[in-house]
């Protein structure tokens, strides 16, 4: 098994005279640029819990070949998930993806954000972190908290993902998992009808504090058949 661990240097700053070169280029090219649209369901809301999980097939049958894939999940039903002051600064939102390898397969790239309820960036877009399992398995994931400069409560509605895949001779996608994930004692909600937040105790409040000073660690995400 092999990991890249993401810290909060991750975060990608892009300047205003950046942004407009990027966007400008992009005009030409909006055809290649248009996301895939995955659309995952929560559960029936409201509900407080630590994981999320959903499968789906949208992607199978792309081939590696180091393309890079626009992907937009968004929830349904006007659900949004709800990270409360309490929940874990490794909260992840995770994409896992199996290959019809049969041995390890390069790492995945990219950049990732939430988006609200209009579609927007709730900030700026940050590096995935990644690992690559010996079973052609393959994850990218989004830790939006561990930068730190996220205010809590926050809801988002969806997730951008623009993924850079590994180039692999004669090896494909099969299968597509999402999860989110909450460490330890830290939930999030899944709205709407949730609490508005959640205040930690004291005993929590140490709990978090610990979650923190580990994030680098946590953020070294196994892929495991238990995720």
């Amino acid at each position: 098994m092999r990991y890249r661990a993401l810290t909060s240097r991750g975060a990608v700053r892009v300047s205003a005279l950046l942004a407009g070169i990027i966007a400008t280029l992009s005009l030409g090219t909006v055809g290649s640029a248009r996301a895939t649209t995955i659309d995952l369901d929560l559960g029936t809301p409201p509900h407080v819990t630590s994981k999320v999980t959903n499968s789906f097939a949208a992607l199978n049958g792309t081939a590696l070949h180091g393309q890079t894939l626009s992907l937009d999940f968004t929830f349904s039903h006007g659900e949004f998930i709800r990270l409360f002051t309490v929940t874990s600064n490794p909260f992840v939102a995770l994409l896992k993806l199996q290959t019809n390898s049969s041995g390890m397969v390069d790492f995945l790239s990219g950049t990732g954000f939430l988006v609200d309820q209009h579609g927007n960036p709730l900030g700026q877009p940050q590096l995935l972190g990644s690992a690559s399992g010996d079973n052609g398995s393959l994850a990218a994931g989004l830790f939006p908290l561990l930068p730190g400069d996220v205010q809590r409560p926050l809801d988002f509605f969806g997730v951008h993902f623009d993924l850079t895949l590994p180039a692999s001779l004669s090896t494909s996608i099969t299968g597509e998992k999402f999860m989110f994930k909450s460490q330890g004692n830290g939930p999030f909600g899944v709205g709407p009808g949730i609490p508005s937040d959640i205040v930690p105790d004291h005993g929590s409040t140490l709990v978090l504090l610990s979650l923190a000073l580990l994030g680098p660690i946590l953020t070294r995400v196994r892929l495991s058949p238990a995720d």
